[in-house]
């Protein structure tokens, strides 16, 4: 009984943010400054939401299509809004699913991840998360291991047939927990891409994989479950992005 959705792309920023060490926070500045790009460059009927994450989840904008106030929630919001006050805009809304006490409460990335996926669920239609992230997981014995959170954020996000394309602003070639980063973008049929060096090419990636998607209908299996996909096209030099399972 949800109210007919307006036409358009729903768009998710999330920014996960840490000013204390030096690698990453210059680059959240840099890439919160070409966070307009991103904007700028979506239709004017897609709607975009903005949240940042340090050590609780925060809610900046809800679904809007007020470029305005979505750009000012990026370029300020992200490194400076301490406690921005809780809103909640018309249908559809991501506010309206979100749980304050448990967006509070996200000790993890992959806790807010999750939260994220259960808000937007009841939403119809796909959606893009774009994560400009350091890192997810832990470092433990020379691997990086997701927290306990990741499988049950894996589940909600596909559920609510959201794709996470992960941009990488740490200043680094290569650091551990850029794994976590690219394993939640492969899971959901994202990509996960570095912005250290040349972030032209991962912002020019990111806006033709948002200009438009193909929606594949499939034969329901006869066992419930989880079962493996993978799509491929004939020819070369065509990349699919889909996640690499469905559940039924």
């Amino acid at each position: 009984a949800l109210p007919p959705s307006p036409p358009g792309r729903l768009v998710v920023l999330l920014f996960q943010k840490d000013l204390f060490e030096r690698s990453r926070v210059g680059g959240l500045m840099k890439m919160a400054a070409r966070g307009r790009e991103v904007v700028v460059g979506l239709a004017p009927e897609d709607r975009v939401a903005v949240l940042v994450y340090d050590s609780r989840l925060r809610l900046l904008c809800d679904f809007s299509g007020d470029r305005g106030r979505v750009l000012r929630a990026v370029e300020h919001g992200a490194l400076f809004e301490r406690d921005p006050p809780w809103t909640v805009s018309a249908f559809p809304s991501l506010a309206a699913g979100l749980d304050p006490a448990a967006a509070r409460q996200a000790a993890y990335l992959e806790s807010a991840l999750l939260e994220l996926g259960r808000a937007l669920e009841p939403l119809p239609g796909a959606k893009s998360l774009v994560l400009f992230g350091y890192g997810l997981g832990r470092l433990t014995g020379g691997r990086v291991v997701p927290e306990n959170d990741y499988a049950a954020a894996r589940q909600a996000l596909e559920r609510a047939r959201v794709s996470v394309f992960s941009l990488d602003v740490t200043n680094a070639d290569a650091h551990s927990l850029e794994a976590g980063l690219a394993l939640v973008a492969a899971d959901t049929g994202g990509f996960y891409a570095r912005t250290h060096l040349f972030p032209d090419q991962a912002l020019a990636r990111l806006g033709r994989a948002l200009q438009g998607h193909y929606e594949l209908t499939l034969e329901a299996p006869t066992e419930s479950g989880l079962h493996d996909l993978r799509v491929e096209v004939p020819g070369r030099g065509a990349e699919v992005l889909a996640r690499p399972s469905f559940e039924s």
